[in-house]
């Protein structure tokens, strides 16, 4: 698949033309790339894809909605289709997806996706403008799952918050990767939250993130650390694949969540889901600083 390369005198950035994902985030001094990439094929073959029109699963892969019977696979289709350029330059692209017979087969509305992509020094700005061109209102979640490599000890990486706070609230994931609908204080020590393998080894962990700013991800041994403003999502989650020891983590701004375990049920119903009104737009994102 086609890809777009943004260069500033900081980073380099590849964008794949398939689901707008970002391929690779490196370094021109060093060369370190943030990015995941599997190239043994044993952990997770993508690197920072596109969650829509749904976060995660949805119970029996189906959902209702105006009297029909849908099914949606995990996440969602956008990751899978191709875009289309609307503007270029050096440091910053806008690629588009629109809705087709395909998608509205699976979700039943006119959209438009613009994933705006520019370079600001050593960061990576990603604004989302989801459009409802339907004459219905539209019901959505949106969510970035980008993976991040780190070296080293895994254990010796943590995510700081800020502003710092106390303790997070768990939407509790049971059975993975569906919530039960409960949820708990996690206890935070200065806004850090500490990671380990085995913190993450029943599955992905989500937290809600209102009236948070910003998440560093870092290690206290590793040179390299990222940081994402996550103002404008209600959720962040934390994923990396069970049992395996990986050498990288999926920190995830989430707009929506995945079902609460049980049957399936009215889209317009979801935990989280997004309504958009007809001729209406969303425009959100967040700011990716990697040093």
């Amino acid at each position: 698949m086609a890809t777009v390369e943004l260069n500033n005198d900081k980073i380099k950035v590849v964008v794949s033309l398939l689901g707008a994902e970002i391929q690779s985030v490196t370094r021109l001094d060093d060369g370190f790339d943030y990015i995941w990439n599997d190239t043994t094929g044993k952990f997770w073959g993508r690197h920072a894809p596109i969650l829509f029109p749904i976060i995660g699963q949805i119970n029996q892969n189906t959902y209702y909605f105006d009297g029909n019977k849908y099914s949606l696979t995990q996440h969602g289709f956008l990751r899978d289709q191709t875009f289309e350029i609307v503007s270029q330059s050096d440091t910053a692209v806008a690629l588009k997806s629109v809705a087709n017979a395909d998608t509205k087969a699976k979700f039943p509305f006119d959209y438009q996706v613009t994933v705006n992509y520019r370079l600001a020094d050593s960061a990576l700005q990603v604004e989302f403008n989801v459009e409802n061109l339907d004459t219905n209102e539209m019901y959505y979640s949106l969510g970035l799952h980008p993976g991040f490599n780190t070296t080293g000890d895994f254990s010796k990486y943590a995510l700081k918050f800020d502003p710092t706070v106390a303790e997070l609230e768990n939407q509790e994931v049971d059975p993975a990767p569906l919530l039960n609908g409960k949820t708990h204080a996690v206890k935070l020590n200065d806004g850090t939250y500490a990671l380990s393998h085995a913190k993450l080894d029943d599955g992905l962990v989500v937290f809600s993130a209102k009236g948070l700013k910003h998440v560093t991800l870092a290690s206290t041994e590793a040179k390299h650390a990222v940081e994402l403003n996550i103002t404008d999502f209600p959720y962040l989650a934390v994923w990396s694949p069970e049992k395996k020891n990986a050498d990288f983590v999926c920190v995830e701004p989430f707009n929506g969540l995945p079902d609460v375990y049980g049957e399936p049920e009215q889209m317009q119903d979801k935990k989280a889901v997004n309504a958009l009104a007809a001729g209406k737009a969303d425009v959100f994102g967040t700011e990716i600083k990697f040093s």
